[in-house]
């Protein structure tokens, strides 16, 4: 039997030099809090930044995710109170789908009236798909993912894992409908993309560092994942840290299972997963879309 907890898997994607940042530190608390109250006061403090993004998507997923019924109906309330016009588009757009969801299907009725009460306050700001698409010079996509291979710091992955995370990576990307392969296969230089018009962007995963610790008869994991995004311009160019285009999200979790050498291996695939696959939901797909929105 194996035990997984993540513990930090919801981080601020950040840029530059770290400041004092209460917006953050209550992501992090709704995020990855245990307690119910502390999750809470978090959610409260975050209905009160409507000026800022980070807040209505933290807010739409707990709307989503949060195990408690309470701070999803909380959620949805604020979100009422915080979409008008000036919202981020990334923001809006995340915020809307997770009212939607909620109204359609939450288990509890609170929260399905509170999100439908929520739609018909704010539904005006609703986004409007474009009813032009940009001409392209070519048949490759708008926006172009290269989803880099893992880098492994720790030296511990079992064989295979590296190429799992990138698989997760690769998973979210493309649920966005932006392209992870190039039209006739391989990478594309500066040339493909710029005769292509297409926008370019790195995604890469790093395990960071890895704990495996034998007690008695149970082994504990624990892990660190980093994923970072940012411009990119081929094969030939390479990837650009530009600030406010590039950004880094990072987690960790811990996994408790058995001795024998098949469960440690299976913990430590649990563990750096769970991280990937929170980071890269929570984090890294909505600044990426902020990007190719924006950039």
């Amino acid at each position: 039997m194996r035990v997984l907890a993540v513990l930090t898997a919801w981080l601020l994607l950040w840029t530059g030099t770290a400041i004092a940042d209460p917006v953050g530190d209550s992501i992090r608390a709704l995020g990855t809090d245990q307690s119910t109250r502390v999750r809470l006061a978090a959610a409260a403090s975050l209905s009160r930044e409507n000026r800022d993004p980070r807040a209505v998507i933290a807010l739409a997923g707990a709307l989503r995710n949060d195990a408690d019924n309470g701070i999803r109906r909380i959620a949805a309330l604020a979100l009422a109170r915080m979409i008008d016009a000036r919202t981020a588009p990334d923001a809006m757009q995340l915020a809307f789908t997770a009212l939607d969801d909620a109204k359609d299907n939450d288990r509890s009725s609170d929260v399905s009236v509170a999100a439908a009460n929520t739609l018909l306050k704010i539904g005006r700001f609703r986004p409007i798909k474009a009813s032009k698409t940009p001409k392209k010079k070519g048949n490759g996509p708008p926006v172009f993912v290269n989803v880099d291979p893992t880098i492994d710091q720790s030296k511990q992955l079992p064989a295979g894992s590296g190429q799992r995370l990138e698989k997760i990576l690769k998973d979210s990307v493309q649920r966005t409908g932006y392209a992870t392969t190039w039209p006739g296969g391989g990478m594309p230089t500066s040339a493909d993309l710029e005769s292509n018009s297409s926008r370019g962007f790195i995604v890469a995963s790093t395990v960071k560092k890895l704990e495996i610790t034998k007690t008695g008869s149970q082994t504990q994991i624990a892990c660190t994942v980093a994923v970072r995004i940012a411009p990119w311009n081929g094969k030939d160019g390479g990837e650009r840290w530009e600030a406010n285009r590039a950004a880094s999200a990072s987690g960790s979790a811990k996994a408790t299972v058995g001795n024998s050498p098949k469960m440690v291996a299976a913990g430590v695939n649990d563990c750096i997963e769970a991280v990937a696959e929170n980071v890269t939901s929570q984090q890294v797909v909505p600044f990426l879309k902020r990007l190719a929105s924006t950039y």
